[in-house]
C-alpha cells in the first residue's frame, strides 16, 4: 500500500568539469544511487567539487535520508541564488523543495509553491497530462493546511511498550499456503476501539470507507493515487484522535480505501482488513522497536544513535522505505522494507540479473499476491537456505521466493507498482521475526537487529 506523492525525473544537464569527484558525483545523481552519493559526499572534500554540483548533490541526499530541514536550506538558496545555472534543473528542484516544505509541517508554504509551478506551467502551455500530478499535490497540501497542526501529538515524551498482536484475514486468501499474518496493535480513533496494521510499506494511514463512517473522520475534497500490486485513488479524511497505547496525536490523515483487486473472493475479505498504521504516525513516533522475543512494540523516549558508519535506510518519493544490505557474496541489496508483506521475496528485476543461479537451483512454482488494485499471479522459483543480513545481524531463510513478473495465464510481465526499478524484493516479516529484536528508527534513517 503506497501513496505517490508525484512523479517526477531528476535530469542532470549540468556541464561539468572533467573532474573524477565531479563525475563521480554527477553519474551517482543520474542514476539515482542515493546510498552511493551520501558515501561519495562524505569522503570527498568539498572544494573538489564543483559548488553547484554539490550543493545538488547534498539537496538530495537530505531529500532521501529524511533531513527535510536541512533540505529545505539547500534548496532555497539553489532557487533563490543559483537558478540560472539550474536552468532545466530548476522545477524538479521547486518540486522537491515542496515535498520537504510537508515534510516539516509547512503545508501551506508547500501549496501555494506547487500551485505557482502549476500556473506557470499552463502559462507555458504545458498541457493536463503534465500538471495533473502536481495539481492533485497541490490539492493535497492546500486540504492538510486547512486541517493543521497535522499529526500532533498530545502525549509527553516518555518510553511506551505496546502488545504486539497478529492478524492473518489478507494472507489467508493471497497466500495459497495459508501462511503468513500481519502485525498489529490495539487503539482507537475518534474513540472507537480497534485493532491498526502495523504497515512499514504504507506511505499513509488507511481505512476502509465503511470504517471511516464508524469512526467519524471528516472527508477532504482530496485524491491521490495508492500504488501496491495494481493502482487505485484514495480519498483522504483527517480522524480528531489517534490513540495507542498512552500515545494520542490529533488531526492523523488517513487515506479511504476500499480494496479493489478484481478478485471478488479477495474483495470481500479484504473489507475486514483493519486500519492501517502507516509512514505519518511512524514519522512521529522517530523509532519503533520490535520486540518479537516479547511480542512488544517500544517506542523510546529518546531515539537510539545510529551504530553504523551510515544510514542503511531511505525514504522514496513514492514514501516507501529502501533497505540497503548485501547478500552473502557481500554483492548490495535493495529491499522494500514492508511489515505489512510477510514474505521476504526477489524482484523480477533481481532475477534478469540471477536467472542462470536461480533456474539452476531453484524449484519451480507460482506466486499469488493480493493487494491495492489487483491479484497478481506469477512464475516463481523457490530458493533454498537464503542468507540476509541486517546492519551486523545475519538470518537464513528456509526458502526464499524469486518473482520472474511473468503472468502465468498470459506469460506476458506483471508490474509491482510498490518496487521501484532498482529495488532487488522485499524485506517481509518472515525475514524480520527471525531476530530477537528489530531497531527501526527513522530519525538517523537505519535498520538494525539483534540475533536471539
Amino acid at each position: 500500500m503506497k501513496k505517490i506523492l508525484v512523479l517526477f525525473s531528476l535530469l542532470i544537464t549540468l556541464s561539468v568539469q572533467a573532474q573524477n569527484a565531479d563525475e563521480r558525483i554527477g553519474t551517482l545523481m543520474g542514476e539515482g544511487r542515493w546510498f552511493d552519493l551520501a558515501q561519495e559526499l562524505n569522503v570527498t572534500p568539498a572544494d573538489s567539487v564543483n559548488p553547484l554540483l554539490r550543493k545538488m548533490a547534498l539537496a538530495m541526499t537530505y531529500h532521501y535520508f529524511n533531513q527535510s530541514d536541512s533540505a529545505c536550506v539547500v534548496l532555497n538558496d539553489l532557487l533563490n541564488n543559483h537558478q540560472e545555472e539550474l536552468g532545466g534543473n530548476t522545477l524538479s528542484m521547486a518540486v522537491l523543495l515542496g515535498m520537504n516544505l510537508a515534510r516539516t509541517d509547512r503545508y501551506a508554504e508547500a501549496a501555494g509553491l506547487i500551485q505557482n509551478l502549476c500556473d506557470q506551467l499552463k502559462v507555458q502551455g504545458a498541457d493536463s497530462t503534465q500538471t495533473e500530478g502536481l495539481f492533485s499535490l497541490a490539492q493535497q497540501y492546500h486540504a492538510l493546511a486547512n486541517n493543521a497542526p497535522i499529526c500532533q501529538p498530545l502525549h509527553r515524551s516518555d518510553t511506551y511498550r505496546i502488545p504486539m498482536k497478529t492478524h492473518n484475514t489478507m494472507h489467508a486468501v493471497a497466500d495459497k499456503t495459508n501462511e503468513g499474518h500481519f502485525i498489529t496493535m490495539n487503539g482507537r480513533i475518534n474513540g472507537l476501539e480497534s485493532t491498526l496494521v502495523f504497515d512499514t510499506g504504507a506511505g499513509a494511514n488507511t481505512i476502509s470507507s465503511r470504517q471511516a463512517r464508524d469512526c467519524g473522520l471528516r472527508l477532504l475534497d482530496s485524491t491521490t493515487p495508492l500504488a501496491g500490486i495494481g493502482l487505485q485513488q484514495g480519498k483522504y479524511a483527517i480522524a480528531d484522535t489517534l490513540q495507542i497505547g498512552g500515545m494520542t496525536w490529533i488531526n492523523v490523515p488517513f487515506l479511504i480505501v476500499d480494496i479493489q483487486t478484481g478478485n471478488a473472493k479477495a474483495d470481500s475479505l479484504g473489507t475486514l482488513l483493519p486500519p492501517v498504521i502507516g509512514l505519518p504516525v511512524m514519522l512521529r513516533m522517530k523509532e519503533v522497536q520490535l520486540d518479537f522475543e516479547h511480542q512488544m512494540f517500544i517506542i523510546p523516549a529518546e531515539p537510539s544513535h545510529c551504530p553504523f558508519s551510515a544510514s542503511n535506510l531511505l525514504r522514496t518519493d513514492s514514501e516507501g522505505l529502501r533497505f540497503a544490505t548485501t547478500d552473502e557474496d557481500r554483492h548490495p541489496l535493495y529491499l522494500h522494507f514492508d511489515t505489512g508483506g510477510y514474505h521476504t521475496t526477489l524482484s523480477p528485476h533481481w532475477y534478469e540479473q540471477h536467472k542462470d543461479e536461480v533456474q539452476a537451483t531453484g524449484t519451480p512454482d507460482s506466486l499469488r499476491v493480493a493487494g491495492v488494485g489487483a491479484v497478481q499471479m506469477t512464475r516463481s522459483y523457490l530458493l533454498p537456505h537464503q542468507e540476509f543480513r541486517l546492519g551486523n545481524a545475519t538470518a537464513v531463510l528456509d526458502s526464499v521466493i524469486v518473482n520472474t513478473g511473468v503472468d502465468l495465464h498470459s506469460d506476458g510481465l506483471k508490474k509491482e507498482h510498490f518496487l521501484e526499478g532498482e529495488e532487488d524484493g522485499v524485506l517481509g516479516l518472515n525475514l524480520l521475526e527471525r531476530f530477537k529484536l528489530v531497531i527501526f528508527n527513522l530519525k538517523e534513517m537505519y535498520l538494525a537487529a539483534i540475533p536471539y
